[in-house]
């Protein structure tokens, strides 16, 4: 089962529905796990992480950031094939439907700066399962990636009124979730987390920062009023 505990937003406002009802397309699902075996196994393969650092550092020209994203992602799973079997839907009791204010909180300005209304999908989606001929690498790297992303807003949000949210989350990931999954829109930042791993690479964010002005972290993150809670954090139950 797929449990919404934070909400979970569309990228464009609205979830796409057919005559069955409101989905989550394979996708949604689909990048938040290759996002999260981006970030584990660039984490425990050297060899593949030093290419990917010597890819970076010959660049001479500014880099679009989603297309890095994708160079990355390219390498990585060229590398490791892992396979991912899920629904082509997965469908959203209507019950769990609502439309709220989001609000975005800018890193930079450690402010809200924008406003706007969204669908979003609360509750537990029973019929759901993740398959994989390597599940349990698959279940690490949630772990994993969960932990480093929770950790990196939490240096962002530090001393602001959001604080104590991503702290909780921290807890919920360490004590309580079973395999957990950030689903949907979360940021405005285009690549979302897929370049988070590179700032931890001294030379690389040295690079990218004096050559090109460009700071690879997500800028900013998304905010329910209504819930006092971040998007898209979801936890996998396998019972």
């Amino acid at each position: 089962m797929l449990i919404a505990w934070n909400a979970i937003a569309p990228e464009k406002g609205e979830f796409l529905r057919d005559e069955v009802g409101a989905y989550l397309p394979k996708n949604e699902i689909e990048e938040a796990i290759r996002s999260a075996l981006i970030f584990y196994l660039i984490k425990k393969d050297k060899a593949l992480e030093n290419s990917l650092k010597r890819l970076i550092l010959a660049t001479d020209t500014k880099p679009k950031l989603k297309n890095l994203a994708k160079s990355v992602a390219q390498m990585v799973f060229e590398r490791y094939p892992i396979q991912i079997t899920l629904p082509e839907k997965i469908y959203l009791p209507d019950n769990g439907i609502q439309k709220v204010a989001i609000e975005r909180f800018d890193y930079a300005k450690k402010e809200f700066v924008e406003r706007f209304e969204s669908e979003i999908f609360k509750g537990t989606i029973e019929d759901f399962a993740i398959e994989s001929d390597n599940l349990q690498r698959i279940k690490t790297a949630l772990l994993s990636y969960a932990r480093g992303l929770a950790e990196q807003e939490h240096k962002e949000l530090e001393g602001t009124i959001l604080e104590p949210y991503i702290v909780e989350i921290q807890n919920l990931i360490a004590n309580e979730w079973q395999h957990t999954l950030r689903i949907g829109a979360w940021t405005k930042t285009p690549y979302k987390g897929d370049l988070l791993f590179f700032w931890r690479i001294k030379e690389v964010r040295e690079k990218l920062l004096r050559a090109f002005g460009l700071d690879i972290r997500p800028k900013d993150i998304l905010f329910v009023p209504k819930f006092k809670e971040f998007l898209g954090w979801s936890e996998w139950r396998e019972d």
